[in-house]
């Protein structure tokens, strides 16, 4: 089991700290405690969020030496943390412990030191705040998160969770990650990052029946060729209407998605069964071996074998 510990400070926003703590905590596989969850703040007791509404804090600092992975859900941006804080967190990093810093949580870890000549992001309204205070640090606006080594920082509030499902990911595989994800009603894995939300106004659509048959459907029959003509025709619209709806849906093209989706569940083979790449390449719906092999590659900057070998590794640890 994975001890989580999740930093938390007066007045923070009551969503920021739920989603990790819904990811970690409250979406358990069939009653299975993936991760330990504490709550801590630099004295315990009761604490205010951002709305009025208090809550109790039965932890202090003190617990962070013995977490697996430190969360900061978000950060008060001109607030430095603790120098006791900062001990803390820099010696897990040193013993190779997970650092996260979800959307203003980036904060706290760029004062600790901890993102010095890493690459970071945070959400994109602090993209001209961020650099100045941290000059040292390569920011990036776009990515949803980014993961150097030991270090993750995660972009706005909707991007920590496509964060904590990567998570997830992580420690315990694909299968758990999707599943979990379809229980948040989350998709498993967004492609893009959040340069698409600045600045562009939400395409007005309708009610979302039509999409959710269309993707229970593929979901059942993956290793079916879909066209962009077929999947307009079944959700009953045109080619331009279907692309653009789909889009302002899912945040991706169809293809983009269609993509990921059997990506996903080529992972999910590679991890937990001893099929060849060929045969996994099939059960995805890709039309050859190469072109499964490219895309993953493509995706995941390694190779199908590499993968598989990776995650045996991490059963065997």
């Amino acid at each position: 089991m994975i001890n989580v510990v999740i930093v938390v400070y007066d007045r923070i926003s009551m969503f920021h700290l739920s989603v990790p703590t819904a990811i970690f905590n409250d979406a358990a596989l069939n009653s299975e405690k993936l991760f330990d969850i504490k709550i801590c703040a630099e004295q315990k007791g009761q604490l205010s969020f951002a709305n009025g509404l208090s809550f109790i804090v039965e932890e202090d600092f003190s617990i962070i030496q013995h977490a697996d992975m430190v969360i900061f859900p978000s950060w008060e941006p001109e607030i430095r943390p603790s120098t006791r804080l900062i001990n803390l967190i820099t010696n897990l990093s040193r013993n190779n412990k997970m650092i996260v810093g979800l959307c203003l949580g980036a904060y706290a870890l760029g004062y600790s030191g901890l993102l010095t000549k890493k690459r970071a992001t945070t959400h994109w309204k602090m993209s001209e705040d961020f650099p100045l205070k941290f000059p040292q640090v390569q920011f990036e606006s776009n990515p949803l998160f980014i993961v150097q080594d030991n270090i993750i920082t995660s972009a706005g509030s909707a991007a920590a969770i496509d964060c904590c499902l990567y998570l997830v990911k992580y420690f315990y595989g694909i299968k758990k990650s999707n599943h979990i994800a379809r229980m948040m009603v989350s998709s498993p894995e967004r492609d893009g990052g959040q340069n698409q939300y600045i600045e562009h106004p939400a395409i007005e659509r309708a009610s979302d029946e039509r999409l959710v048959k269309l993707i229970e459907y593929i979901q059942t029959n993956l290793t079916d060729d879909y066209s962009i003509e077929w999947v307009a025709s079944y959700c009953a619209m045109s080619i331009r209407s279907f692309s653009r709806y789909f889009k302002a849906n899912q945040g991706i093209s169809f293809k983009r998605w269609l993509n990921n989706l059997r990506l996903n569940r080529s992972q999910e083979l590679l991890e937990s069964t001893a099929l060849s790449i060929t045969h996994i390449s099939e059960q995805a719906g890709f039309s050859s071996e190469q072109i499964f092999r490219k895309h993953f590659k493509q995706r995941f900057d390694t190779t199908p074998n590499a993968w598989r070998n990776l995650f045996r590794s991490k059963n065997n640890e």
